[in-house]
Order: C-alpha cells, then structure tokens, then sequence
C-alpha cells in the first residue's frame, strides 16, 4: 500500500540530525570514533515525520567542522569538493548535502542553516533550498530533547532545511514535515501544516530588492546580472519591483549588525558567567562546543576554516567595519545586545512596511563558490549576504537562474575591499569560473515560508534552470591533499 505523499523516495540528512543506529560526528575524529560503539538512539523528529511520509534516508552527509564554517571540510572526512568544479568548495556547512544533490546522487536532502548553511551550498552547487523561520522546524528528538545550536541561547537560532533540484520538491517536502508527528514532537513548532492556497495565489507581488546595499564584498558581474534577470522576468510578468535601500538609508547598516551579531555569537557565548574564565587553546577544551550539541576539540585537528571562522578580521580594514559592543560575558550585556538585536529587527520591519512590499530579491553571495583553499581568507574577512535573515530570523530561499558566461568574465570586477586576503578570494573566485551556477535569493516576513516559496516559483518559471544537468555533471576526481588544500587529481581506481 501506499505509505504517504512521498512514498519510496530516498532522501539523505546531514551529519548532525539524529538517526537510530547511525553516527552523529559533527565533523569530529573522536566523535567518529565513538560512534562504531555508540550509535545515536533516537531519530529526530524530522526523520520521523518523513518517515510518516513515506520518504527513507538513505545516507548521512559530511558537514564543516561543529558546523561553525561555511566551507566544505572537517578532520573526520576530509573536504566536500562541488560536483561543477572538484577544484571547488560545495560551501557549508551542509556541505555533504549540496555535493550529494547538487551532483544528482540524492532526490533531495536536509541541511541546517544559522548563517548561510542551506542556502551557501545551493547557491555554490545550483539548486534550490529554504531557510524557514526557525521555530517552524526542529532538530528535536524523538525523546522529546530540546536541541538548538548553542544550548539555552535563543539569540539567533538555527533551522532545519530543505534542499532539492526545484521549488516544487522543496514544497512537497515542507508539505510532508508540516504535519502532526514535527508537531507532537516539538510542542514550541506552531502546528501550521503548508497553506497550498498561498502557493496558488495569482495577485501580482511588490517585490523589493537589492544588489549592493547589505552585502560584502562587492557582487562580481555574474551575481549582479542574476538579480538583474531575475528583476526584468518579474517586471515583465506583471510585478511591481521597489528598490530596497535600508543601508543606504541609515535605517539597518552593515556596521551595526555586524556589532550585535558579533557581540552575541562571536566574542563569548558564555552570557551566564559573571566574571570570564582565562581561556585554554581551542584543541585543549574538554567540554563539548560549538553547535547542535558540538563536541570536544580536546586533542582534535583543527581545519584551516574552523582557525579562520575564530580569527578576527584585520584591524583597520573594510572587514573590520562594526559598531562595537561590549563582550557578552554577563547576564546584562547579554541582554543588551539581545535587545539591540530586536531594536534592528523592529526598525527592519518597519521600513519593510513602509515599502509595502511582499517579499525582497538580493544576491545570496558576491562570487561563485570559491576555490578549497581560498575559503579561508574570505572566513577571516567576515563575508556578509546571507547571515542577515537568521539575524532577523525570516525565511529565505535560493533558486539557481543562470551560469557565468565569458561575458561576465570579460567585465572587470573589483571586490571593492581595503582586505588584501577578502580580494584574493573574491577575485579567485571569479577566474575560470565559467558555467559555474548562479542564485537569487528571496525573503519574507516571519512565519511567511509560502509567500516566499511562491515568489521563488515565480522565478523558476520565468528563469527555468534544468533539473537534469546535476545528473550529467564528470567532475574529475579530486581529493585534497590534507584539510583545506587544493584539491589534486587523483586516479579512478583508488576512489
């Protein structure tokens, strides 16, 4: 008989989500390790719900060390290299998912997302992916645990989401875990199952978007044509387009979230401690870090990226620009930041009404996926494009529209930074990265996923990116050397 909407369909999850018998490493050798003797117990609740619906995993997929970089490496497993160029990142952290589905050996997948971490290996890898409000997912057990990515911090939470070749699987996917067993399961999830009827609404959108306002480096001129081609499609067909200029207003800069997003996350997640405690080398912490439950760093190598993702940025230079807030090391500058966090969200909100728009267009990121080893100097650099709506925790989703074409190649690109390693990798990045995929992103208000999947179908239809070239990618096979290294050839059959 037939078990449910998405009866038979295999799917893989990323490292992190917990599945009965399977390990859950977190992109840690030790953590390996202890899973041949000490398998996870307990399935999330996603696994559950799509079980419910008939779907099976078939796989679990590498993720970036604790999941705290948006590259494609970890000691455990080695470097995820991007089925349109093994030279590549497939971006992170859900770095397994997007080289598995962006190279046509998964239906679909599950990532997670806290700064990018769905979307940056879609948008790398050319598919399709959502970023919900984070409370419409969870990455709860079926024992009814409470996990989140930092445990007790509701400063910016992270989220489930799914990845997939089109907008159309990602709804049939949402469809499947917006139902009773996610919500039994995780009684904080509102038990909203997908509203089909907004999905097929025909009124014509207010679109707002950007290129240049909220991100960091500069867009090279195959992510500026993207947003451009999606502008004209949705002009054309009878939306209205508003440009959104809330940096260039002074309403929400890119100093001041970068201020409170620092403050929060960066500098000191310890908001409990009233004094702050001298702090031991990374490899030499015992007590579990990082996110989703994380894992010791004690005696563990420690990815290139990962050093990057906890080195400040140079001092005096573009990368550096914040408004500087004080360490979170105590319960009230904690909760001054979380307020000034809300304050940006209310402001945000009230010229996003003031516009009257729907939904807002953007670049998800200024370059194609970068090369492996350069993904560190753009760590260091404090890259900004997708971070941003996990900081005001409003859905947002990608939808590749088009490859870099020798135009675009033959245009000058100037990353427009004073940060000599940011410039590397931006215009490394762009060198021979012809045919690479190229994404918009689109957000919505809170809570608003299917007015922000259907504005991503309005894309797809009038952008049409073919499902079936991820399936009929060669890339060479390639491993890196050691974390974070150029990848080299290697022969077929030591693969």
């Amino acid at each position: 008989k037939t078990l449910g909407p998405l009866h038979g369909i295999p799917y893989s999850i990323k490292d992190h989500f917990a599945l009965k018998g399977h390990p859950a490493t977190m992109g840690l050798e030790k953590l390996k390790a202890l899973a041949v003797t000490k398998p996870t117990k307990f399935d999330s609740a996603v696994v559950i719900a799509l079980r419910a619906a008939g779907a099976f995993p078939f796989c679990k997929t590498n993720m970036t060390q604790l999941g705290e970089t948006w590259g494609g490496g970890n000691p455990a497993y080695g470097d995820s290299l991007n089925p349109w160029d093994s030279l590549r990142t497939t971006g992170g952290s859900s770095c397994g998912e997007g080289g598995l589905v962006g190279g046509g050996g998964s239906p679909f997948g599950l990532g997670s997302d806290v700064g990018g971490s769905v979307r940056i290996p879609c948008a790398f890898c050319g598919l399709c992916g959502l970023k919900p409000t984070a409370k419409r997912l969870t990455f709860n057990w079926e024992d009814f645990r409470t996990i989140l990515n930092h445990e007790g911090d509701y400063g910016i939470l992270a989220t489930a989401g799914p990845m997939a070749k089109r907008v159309e699987d990602l709804v049939e996917v949402c469809a499947a875990l917006w139902t009773e067993p996610l919500f039994k399961l995780d009684p904080r999830v509102p038990p909203m199952p997908l509203n089909r009827a907004l999905l097929e609404e025909t009124r014509p959108l207010r679109i707002g978007w950007y290129i240049d306002d909220l991100v960091y480096p500069a867009v090279c001129p195959s992510a500026r044509r993207a947003v451009e081609m999606a502008k004209a499609a949705l002009q054309t067909a009878g939306h209205t387009l508003v440009e959104f200029r809330a940096h260039a207003e002074g309403i929400v800069t890119l100093q001041e979230l970068r201020g409170i997003d620092y403050a929060l996350h960066i500098l000191d997640n310890s908001a409990g401690a009233q004094a702050q405690k001298p702090k031991k080398a990374a490899n030499e912490q015992d007590e579990n870090v990082g996110n989703y439950g994380g894992g010791p760093l004690k005696g563990e190598r420690l990815h290139p990226d990962w050093i990057a993702a906890h080195t400040p940025p140079p001092k005096g230079t573009k990368s550096a620009d914040w408004k500087v807030m004080p360490r979170t090391n105590t319960p009230d500058a904690y909760q001054k930041a979380m307020g000034a966090r809300d304050k940006v969200r209310d402001k945000w909100a009230k010229y996003w009404n003031r516009l009257g728009i729907d939904v807002l267009l953007c670049p998800p990121w200024p370059f194609p996926a970068p090369r492996v080893e350069q993904v560190r100097n753009a760590h260091v650099g404090n890259l900004q494009a997708m971070r941003l709506y996990n900081f005001l925790d409003y859905p947002a989703g990608v939808v590749p529209v088009t490859k870099v074409s020798s135009e675009d190649l033959a245009q000058t690109y100037d990353p427009d930074t004073d940060d000599a390693l940011m410039a590397e990798a931006a215009t490394t990045s762009v060198q021979d990265s012809l045919n690479l995929p190229v994404c918009v992103q689109l957000a919505a208000p809170p809570w608003r996923e299917e007015l922000c999947l259907r504005a991503m179908l309005e894309v797809q239809r009038r952008l049409p990116f073919d499902p079936a070239q991820h399936s009929k990618l060669s890339p060479v096979p390639r491993r890196s050397p050691e974390m974070g290294a150029r990848p080299e050839s290697i022969a077929t059959s030591k693969l």
